[in-house]
C-alpha cells in the first residue's frame, strides 16, 4: 500500500514537473529568440556602416582590397547566422552574429584613415602636378625668350659683318 502511495506521489509529482518545465520552454525559446533578433539587427547594422565606410574609402581613392576580405568574411559569417535563425538555432545564430561583429572590430576606423590617407595623397598630388605645370611653362617660356635672344643677336653681327 505504501508503495502505491509513493508511486502516485511521484508521477504526479513528475506530471507537476513535466508541466512547469514545458510552460517554462516557450518562454526561455522567446527569450533566446529575442536576444538572437537583435543581435542579428545589430550586426546588420553595423555591416551596413561598414559598407558605407568602405564605399568612402573607395571613392576617397584608397585601396580597399583587405576591408573587401574582412567584409566578405563577416557577411559570410552573417549569412550563417540568419540561416541558423530561420531553422530555429537561435543560440548558433546569435554565436555566428557574435563572431560576423567581432570580425568587423575596428573596421570603421580602418576605412576612414585609408579614406584620409587617399585624399591626402590626392591633395599632395595635385599640387605637385600643379606645380611642376607652371615650372614646366615658365622654363619653356624663359627657355624660348633665351633661345630668341641668342639668335637675334647672332644675326645681328652677322648683318653687321
Amino acid at each position: 500500500m505504501r508503495f502505491k502511495v509513493i508511486s502516485k506521489s511521484f508521477v504526479l509529482f513528475s506530471v507537476l514537473f513535466l508541466l512547469l518545465v514545458t510552460g517554462c520552454l516557450p518562454a526561455f525559446a522567446r527569450a533566446d529568440q529575442s536576444s538572437a533578433s537583435s543581435e542579428l539587427a545589430s550586426t546588420q547594422s553595423k555591416l551596413v556602416e561598414c559598407f558605407n565606410a568602405a564605399k568612402a574609402a573607395e571613392e576617397a581613392g584608397a585601396n580597399i582590397s583587405e576591408l573587401t576580405s574582412t567584409l566578405n568574411v563577416a557577411g559570410s559569417l552573417f549569412s550563417q547566422a540568419e540561416l541558423a535563425y530561420s531553422s530555429g538555432n537561435f543560440s548558433g545564430a546569435e554565436a555566428l552574429a557574435v563572431q560576423s561583429q567581432n570580425e568587423l572590430g575596428n573596421f570603421v576606423s580602418t576605412a576612414s584613415s585609408l579614406q584620409h590617407a587617399a585624399a591626402q595623397k590626392q591633395n599632395i598630388d595635385f599640387y605637385l602636378n600643379f606645380v611642376a605645370s607652371i615650372v614646366g611653362t615658365v622654363a619653356v617660356i624663359v627657355g624660348s625668350f633665351v633661345v630668341w635672344a641668342l639668335l637675334k643677336h647672332k644675326y645681328a653681327r652677322a648683318g653687321e659683318k
